[in-house]
């Protein structure tokens, strides 16, 4: 998979809490929280943890990857224990991949994961949000979760507990399948359908990423924002 990526902070933001990583058939997106420092620190061990892991393994499946995650729960779990002015800090991840003709997954919080084909855009992951559960039972509709005040409370994250429940999956993909994977300082400003007539029109993958990037920008981008785009 032929990928590229791009994280910036968020106009109103400090430091840049998101982290990503892309190795051959391999991409993570990590997108931390825990105040000053604190979400900075476990995106970073998060995503160092989960490259390390897999960048050993000679194949990749679902288990292979929910190791990666836990691998990154543990890490950040301990750095707490060294650390107790660190607690409540963790992080989301997202991580994909690419095997012959499929795509193994695995998700924890809100960062998400994307197919791009044949001009539809298809969301793979949920999140672990409180606003996507409110959806789920019929309490708002999807424009409202843009601008829920809740928007940005997570049900799961990578660091908080011991125990921790990973999504997971694989998809069938095809030659010209395109990759998405963001935080949510991209979904919480652009549009599926935005996203998705862009990568309709832009074929290719450093202008599409360059392009949403400055969409969210010129929309405020009070959140830190990290794109990956891959192409199968």
């Amino acid at each position: 998979m032929n990928s590229v990526g791009m994280s910036k902070i968020g106009l109103v933001r400090q430091r840049n809490e998101d982290r990503f990583f892309i190795e051959g058939p391999i991409c993570a997106v990590t997108d931390g929280m825990g105040g000053y420092k604190g979400g900075e620190i476990a995106s970073t061990y998060a995503v160092d943890a989960i490259e390390n892991y897999l960048k050993k393994q000679t194949t990749f499946n679902e288990t292979v990857l929910k190791e990666a995650i836990e691998k990154a729960n543990t890490k950040i779990i301990d750095r707490v224990a060294q650390e107790p002015s660190l607690t409540g800090m963790g992080t989301t991840a997202v991580v994909v991949a690419t095997d012959e003709h499929v795509l193994w997954w695995a998700s924890v919080g809100d960062s998400r994961l994307y197919i791009f084909r044949h001009g539809s855009l298809r969301q793979i992951t949920t999140d672990h949000s409180m606003v996507q559960e409110l959806y789920a039972v019929g309490d708002i509709t999807k424009e409202e979760m843009i601008s829920h005040p809740k928007r940005n409370l997570l049900t799961r994250a990578v660091g908080i507990g011991l125990t921790l429940h990973i999504d997971s999956g694989k998809e069938n993909i095809e030659p010209g399948d395109r990759i998405l994977l963001c935080t949510d300082g991209l979904t919480g400003y652009v549009r599926d359908e935005e996203i998705e007539g862009l990568l309709e029109s832009i074929s290719d993958n450093t202008q599409a990423v360059e392009t949403l990037m400055n969409k969210v920008y010129d929309l405020g981008a009070s959140d830190n924002v990290t794109i990956v785009v891959g192409t199968v």
